[in-house]
């Protein structure tokens, strides 16, 4: 089951993931999150990996819709600790060409 919880670093939300991303699990959640986060105010967003072991299509395509309202809402949307599994699954897809990536919180704040 995946399960997503929200931190904020100042002006910064971090949607931290775990479990599984995959079909069934999360991508609703994640959009209503989205969501959430932009409608009050806050337009820069970390989707934090580092708890997903694993990614299929749907998750993929949910990642790609996420960053798509986060951009047509002029924000920045960042991935923070991709798993090496999940990394080959962004990287086939060519998504990690599109979306920053960073190995630590730490690193995505200071980019």
């Amino acid at each position: 089951m995946l399960t997503i919880g929200i931190h904020y670093i100042g002006t910064i939300a971090s949607l931290d993931m775990r479990g599984k991303f995959i079909k069934g699990q999360g991508g609703f959640q994640l959009q209503m999150l989205v969501d959430k986060v932009l409608s009050a105010g806050t337009s820069k967003i970390l989707l934090n990996l580092t708890d997903v072991p694993i990614i299929d299509s749907m998750g993929i395509g949910e990642i790609v819709r996420a960053f798509k309202k986060v951009n047509e809402a002029k924000g920045t949307f960042k991935l923070v600790g991709v798993t090496d599994r999940v990394y080959g699954a962004l990287k086939i897809t060519q998504l990690l060409d599109l979306i920053e990536s960073y190995a630590t919180e730490e690193d995505a704040l200071a980019s």
